[in-house]
């Protein structure tokens, strides 16, 4: 199993400027929900911004973590969602 600031960590390692709201909606270590909001993510593709964030997290895909929904937006696009 693995904890969701293993998650976070491993994302702020590769996304230093980033807010990072990470849910483990079912409680079983295994299951999370991530939304990640970076200026990094600026004129890429919603494809390539979900690569980066997955790359970042390879390591923990390869040992424990099972399932990862992502959300990914700019901080333009996250202020217009709110």
């Amino acid at each position: 199993m693995v904890e969701t600031t293993e998650i976070k960590n491993a994302i702020l390692n590769a996304f230093e400027e980033a807010e990072i709201m990470i849910q483990n909606p079912m409680n079983d270590g295994l299951h999370f929900e991530a939304v990640v909001i970076s200026p990094s993510f600026e004129g890429l593709s919603l494809v390539e911004q979900h690569q980066m964030v997955m790359g970042s997290l390879k390591g923990l895909f390869d040992s424990s973590l099972h399932a990862l929904s992502l959300k990914t937006y700019t901080p333009q696009d996250w202020e217009k969602k709110q």
